[in-house]
């Protein structure tokens, strides 16, 4: 996707407010980031608790990253303008929408970018991991490129999350700069990247947070 120099500078000074805005709410432990490489394309997998978790995987990782994106979400207004600066590629749960998406992360997987997936698909109303849909193992196998799993831990419970979705104050704080933790583990093979190997490797993860 070309850019003009303004818009390259924007997407870096926005991204970097993000990284600033993560650290003053949480308390970020990250740990395995290593393991993404410096340069190249791969698909980035992550748990999904809260509207902050891209926030927080942007703040983890070094280099620019876009994300896949629900398209209602995409086009809230407040939203809008830091996805398209992002490069986020949006979808729909229709085949037209799905199949444009799905050229455009090739294309961007191609031009070496780093993608992010939820493969959940929406986020959690228990704190447990979501079944993951196929999608992720489809992509890995069409462009034939690593899938780099991610634990996120400590988000259930912020107002963020869904915990307190039905609550009579959803959106009151029960606690201030919460722990969090992003564990990153070693890159999946594209041969090995099945879905629901996948989904242990994050659960495993997960697991070895403490």
């Amino acid at each position: 996707m070309p850019f003009s120099a303004k818009h390259v500078w924007l997407e870096a000074f926005y991204r970097y407010g993000a990284k600033v805005v993560v650290r003053l709410i949480y308390n970020c432990k990250f740990s395995g980031f290593e393991n993404i490489p410096e340069a190249g394309p791969a698909i980035i997998i992550s748990n999904h608790i809260t509207y902050m978790d891209g926030m927080v995987l942007n703040a983890a990782i070094k280099r620019p990253i876009r994300f896949v994106i629900d398209e209602d979400i995409y086009n809230v207004p407040a939203v809008k303008h830091f996805m398209e600066l992002n490069g986020a590629i949006p979808i729909a749960p229709n085949r037209q929408s799905v199949k444009n998406a799905l050229n455009q992360v090739s294309d961007a997987l191609k031009g070496g970018d780093l993608i992010v997936i939820f493969p959940e698909g929406s986020l959690t109303f228990t704190g447990n991991m979501i079944r993951f849909r196929f999608g992720v193992e489809w992509m890995a196998k069409r462009d034939n490129v690593v899938v780099i799993p991610i634990a996120l831990k400590g988000l259930w419970g912020s107002i963020f999350s869904r915990k307190y979705l039905n609550s009579k104050f959803p959106w009151f704080p029960r606690s201030f700069r919460r722990t969090v933790w992003a564990k990153c583990g070693e890159p999946v093979p594209p041969e090995e990247a099945k879905v629901n190997h996948l989904q242990r490797v994050v659960m495993k993860l997960k697991n070895q947070i403490e």
